[in-house]
């Protein structure tokens, strides 16, 4: 009597371990388990992102990183008195040193633009030598819009005048900058900066006089660089054009290219920017020995930025891993339904692993070649390894392929979801009502109850 109980016992845990809603559990506990080897991927891909980035500053630290022109402006000192007073009578004369910055009236750049990849182990990084050929002219000073009160002896000192060219960093320059004002070559200044300069670097020249009557000038600037191009508008009137054999460029900035043309051979484009258009003032004063703060320069930026985008996406394919370690699950358990042939949790296991596997070689290959070939590879791959297992527990071609294709199209809809990333949740929405309606028009005529009890 004894065995017989325990006969029945062991029937019904069997039939339990066996059942549909134990099988369930098994896929929830292992969809829930799989995370862990996820974490460790997504862990990896931010690991491989940041080895990136240090390979990347490591080649543009000693080209000065992303250079850009900051602008050109005239500095003229001026002495002005600090007056004061008690009782209507002057106590007290305080001599005040000030600068006059002058903007341009106009400032026309042509910019050729030669890139070069440079390679830090596995990573590549997209550097230049440019030239830039500029232009402009700046109006005439008068001391009496600078000057308040002559007669207590404020004078414009126009003989110790400055042009001032700012830049993002000197190391950014190949030579110095050779500047012409009025026909004439202008020295680099060897004064000591006393003056609050509104640029990041600021390579002075002695300007002498001509600031008083006005002059036109001429800028040669042979510069380096990686990444991004940046030129300031900072004059009332701008001009600028920029040509290379780059064939991938990207613009950004305050201003777009009011023309532009692009094909394998490389691109040109133009800007044709108004100083009203600008942040700049066309004049300003700032006392000297005194740090002002920097313009919030908004300039126009040309790309030459080779879009590693490998780790973004791969980030974004692993946000989706519950979903589609998920659904390879839920194939699995409809197959072992219609097929009747029991699979065992290990089975499932091994099935999850491989599509854990699927990040890892997306990862991998991607830093070799490009992200949507490496996508189809790993796809392919995983969904082929999925035919022969899914064929050998079913002992059933049919079934193999079916599954294999079931993997294939969910990494097919991945990659749209990838793609169109304003559209990704238009897109995972539909996806998954599709999935569910699926197993529902499928399953629609199994009656749970009954399977259960056979098993």
């Amino acid at each position: 009597m004894e065995e017989e109980k325990k006969e029945v016992i062991i029937k019904k845990n069997g039939n339990f371990f066996s059942s549909f809603g134990f099988k369930c559990t098994v896929v929830f506990i292992l969809v829930l388990i799989l995370q862990i080897p996820m974490a460790f991927i997504r862990s990896v891909i931010k690991d491989r992102s940041y080895y990136h980035d240090e390979a990347e500053r490591s080649i543009l630290e000693p080209k000065g990183g992303e250079p850009a022109l900051q602008g050109i402006v005239i500095a003229i000192p001026y002495d002005e008195f600090l007056i004061y007073r008690e009782n209507g009578k002057e106590t007290k004369r305080e001599l005040l040193h000030n600068w006059l910055y002058v903007t341009p009236e106009t400032f026309i750049a042509q910019t050729d633009v030669e890139p070069e990849m440079l390679r830090r182990g596995i990573f590549e990084v997209p550097v230049f030598n440019c030239d830039i050929k500029a232009s402009g002219a700046f109006s005439s000073v008068e001391e009496s819009s600078v000057i308040k009160n002559r007669e207590t002896g404020e004078r414009v000192r126009f003989e110790d005048a400055l042009l001032l060219v700012g830049i993002s960093n000197k190391k950014i320059m190949r030579i110095l900058p050779e500047i012409k004002a009025g026909g004439e070559v202008l020295e680099q200044s060897l004064s000591e900066l006393d003056l609050s300069s509104p640029f990041s670097n600021t390579i002075c020249y002695d300007l002498g006089t001509k600031a008083k009557d006005g002059f036109e000038f001429e800028m040669l600037a042979k510069i380096q660089g990686g990444n991004t191009l940046s030129l300031t508008p900072f004059a009332a009137e701008n001009k600028f054009s920029v040509r290379s054999n780059w064939p991938t460029p990207g613009f950004s900035g305050g201003w777009l290219p009011t023309e532009r043309k692009i094909d394998e051979n490389g691109f040109s484009a133009e800007w044709n920017i108004p100083g009203l258009s600008t942040n700049f003032q066309k004049r300003w004063t700032s006392p000297a020995h005194i740090q002002a703060n920097l313009f919030k320069y908004e300039n126009v930026r040309v790309s030459f930025y080779q879009s590693v985008d490998n780790y973004q996406k791969t980030t974004r394919s692993a946000k989706y891993s519950i979903l589609f370690l998920l659904v390879p699950f839920v194939a699995l358990l409809a197959f072992e339904v219609f097929s009747k042939k029991k699979i065992h949790p290990i089975q499932y296991a091994l099935i999850g692993l491989a599509n854990v596997v699927f990040y890892l070689l997306l990862l991998s290959i991607s830093e070799h070649i490009p992200f949507n070939a490496t996508y189809w590879i790993a796809s392919v791959a995983v969904s082929a390894l999925m035919l022969f297992y899914g064929a050998a527990i079913f002992h059933k071609l049919v079934y193999g392929v079916s599954f294999a294709a079931v993997n294939l199209i969910s990494y097919i809809f991945l990659f749209g979801t990838l793609q169109a990333e304003d559209y990704a949740l238009l897109i995972g929405s539909i996806g998954i009502f599709i999935v569910v309606a699926a197993l529902m028009v499928l399953t629609r005529k199994i009656d749970w109850y009954k399977m259960n009890s056979e098993q």
